[in-house]
């Protein structure tokens, strides 16, 4: 491991021409939307170059540690990544909020040599061009064909009422799990996660979440191990650890599919999922191919707001339940590429609840929007307009297709074949063409990437319309709860 020394201008300036890798043509010429380097000028970007000079490493596992104290509300964490290094690339980042922003890890290690957070010669904290998510750089240089190590000891605050943890993560604003733990932020960095819940307290817990969860017989802490088995992106990770008082449990399996409910004590019986469930995924087997979650679903019910979609699981609203459940097909298991091209997975969600009851109305021809363009590859979030004209971008498809039916044929084709293989919006058109023979390239390049600053009505910052509160996860427990921890009178 070498000392590094930092070179300015590392970072390509901004792009709206790019060398898209898998597209059917080696260039695409779009026009300024004013999102250049302020001179009206645009920069020929290689996608997969920036993907690879932004992220700089490929992560095969992260494993975590949690010891959580409900008396003195803190909880310690340690984690372990191991990764390689990207193509071309030889000095490590990782994102990891709790680092940046007001918890100072207590242990650091690259490959075993202690570094100093705030030693400017071990650490460098800064922001990549065309993102907001800031990056934790080690000042070493790696070799590019070994396995590399970090460790990584952490404290952290409980988060909700009382004393409970949980995922908190907003694919709109492009808020992951790296503020629980260090690792990569983006859809297509998928790694294998074991996270080990450690409870010392007399108190009864709960914990469940993604994959397969498994209590141990440890006498001494409640202990808990959750393992996602497979590569998944860390932003699908799920976990829910609570005081058992605080909560009721059921689990029953529908259609072949374990299902375990978690809610509140004194909220909506988790009963109502199971009902819902009962005709939903069987509508979604028989369509869509079988669940793609081997291990079944975990769902959290909130009383109210929307959802949030995970590997496996969800928190949600009733409200909400049947397209975080659709998500486990598109979102989690068939993934975006970058945080951009999440806008498939939100649009193909909501064309198959629209266009359910017929007549539903395609994308104008001539509609031309920045949906993706506006924002950079290696940017967080997606822009809500996906929900609505995403959705009907999707239906001018179906209409090419031949209809409805035709195109949930070929959503299942695509899942069966490209489960946890990211793509990008151009290796959808491909697929498109590929399945119907139908080419839309240039009008996807309309729909999607020739519209002006005019369109910036709704972006990942828009609190406003059904598309945010789709989203907006709402935690609030029954008040008997909040009175309990004093929070409610």
């Amino acid at each position: 491991m070498m000392k590094r020394t930092w070179i300015p201008g590392l970072f390509l300036s901004a792009a709206l021409l790019f060398l898209v890798t898998g597209c059917s043509s080696s260039s695409i010429s779009l026009p300024d939307t004013g999102d250049d380097d302020g001179g009206g000028t645009t920069v020929q970007i290689n996608e997969q170059e920036l993907l690879d000079e932004t992220f700089r490493i490929d992560i095969q596992e992260i494993e975590v540690v949690y010891n959580i104290y409900p008396d003195t509300n803190s909880i310690e964490g340690e984690a372990t990544v191991r990764f390689t290094m990207r193509e071309g690339q030889s000095v490590p980042v990782i994102h990891f909020d709790p680092a940046i922003r007001w918890a100072t890890p207590t242990l650091l290690q690259l490959n075993g040599e202690d570094l100093d957070f705030n030693d400017s010669e071990d650490v460098r904290v800064f922001t990549p061009e065309r993102t907001t998510q800031q990056s934790i750089e080690f000042q070493r240089e790696l070799s590019g064909n070994d396995q590399h190590t970090l460790r990584v000891r952490f404290p952290m605050n409980a988060t909700g009422t009382g004393t409970s943890f949980f995922t908190d993560v907003n694919d709109i604003y492009g808020n992951g799990n790296e503020e629980r733990f260090p690792t990569i932020n983006t859809p297509h960095e998928l790694a294998r996660h074991r996270i080990r819940f450690r409870v010392h307290s007399e108190t009864p817990y709960r914990c469940f979440g993604s994959g397969s969860v498994v209590k141990s017989d440890n006498q001494v802490v409640q202990e808990w191990e959750l393992d996602t088995g497979r590569e998944v992106a860390s932003y699908t990770v799920m976990f829910m650890v609570m005081p058992a008082a605080d909560t009721v449990y059921a689990e029953q399996t529908v259609d072949g599919v374990d299902v375990r409910v978690m809610a509140y004590a004194g909220g909506t019986s988790p009963q109502v999922v199971f009902d819902d469930l009962e005709s939903w995924l069987p509508e979604l087997r028989q369509n869509l191919g079988p669940f793609p979650m081997p291990g079944g679903i975990s769902i959290f019910l909130t009383e109210s707001g929307g959802g949030m979609e995970y590997y496996g699981g969800t928190i949600t609203s009733l409200r909400a339940l049947d397209h975080e459940v659709f998500h486990m097909y598109f979102g989690c298991s068939t993934v975006a590429l970058t945080y951009r091209d999440s806008w498939w997975d939100e649009a193909i969600n909501m064309w198959y609840e629209y266009s359910a009851a017929g007549n539903y109305a395609a994308i104008d021809e001539g509609y031309q929007s920045n949906i993706v363009s506006r924002r950079s590859p290696v940017s967080v979030g997606f822009d809500t307009r996906a929900y609505d004209e995403g959705a009907r971008i999707i239906q001018a498809v179906a209409n090419e297709m031949g209809g409805r039916g035709e195109m949930i044929d070929f959503l299942s084709d695509l899942h069966q074949r490209r489960m946890f293989d990211p793509f990008n919006t151009f290796e959808l058109v491909d697929e498109i063409e590929a399945y119907s023979g139908v080419d839309m390239y240039d009008r996807f390049l309309g729909w999607l990437y020739y519209g002006s600053r005019t369109y910036y009505a709704k972006s990942a910052t828009d609190t406003t319309g059904e598309a945010y509160w789709l989203h907006k996860v709402d935690m609030t427990p029954p008040d008997a709860i909040l009175r309990k921890y004093g929070l409610k009178k």
